[in-house]
C-alpha cells in the first residue's frame, strides 16, 4: 500500500502540455476568426 512519507505523484509534464494544447487551439480559434472578420 502507500507509505506516509510517499508524495502524491503529480504529472506536471502531462499538465503543462495540456495547458499549451488548449493556448495553442486558442490561437489557432482566434486567428481563423480574425481572418473571417477581416474578409467582411
Amino acid at each position: 500500500m502507500e507509505s506516509p512519507t510517499e508524495e502524491k505523484f503529480i504529472p506536471k509534464g502531462a499538465m503543462a502540455f495540456f495547458v499549451l494544447l488548449v493556448i495553442l487551439a486558442l490561437l489557432f480559434w482566434y486567428g481563423i476568426y480574425l481572418l473571417m472578420i477581416d474578409r467582411v
